[in-house]
């Protein structure tokens, strides 16, 4: 985890913040992650990988409906 101004911080810490935010104020910060170009192309290697390890066919939409519930 990255140190914030000399202080180690780690993903417990930063949960518990997050979930104290109103909710304008954590859909304001989801905004301002997903702005980010590096945080765009990890959640597309990300959801690739899962396709590849669950084996998971290409699915229209509905189709996509139906096996995610």
């Amino acid at each position: 985890m990255p140190k914030l101004k000399e202080i180690d911080i780690n993903y417990e810490q930063v949960r518990d913040l997050v979930y104290q935010l109103a909710f304008e104020k954590k859909m304001a910060l989801i905004k301002e992650i997903v702005k980010d170009r590096r945080y765009q192309e990890n959640f597309y290697r990300f959801t690739e990988s899962l396709v590849k390890k669950y084996d998971i066919p290409n699915m229209n939409e509905s189709e996509l409906d139906a096996f995610l519930s």
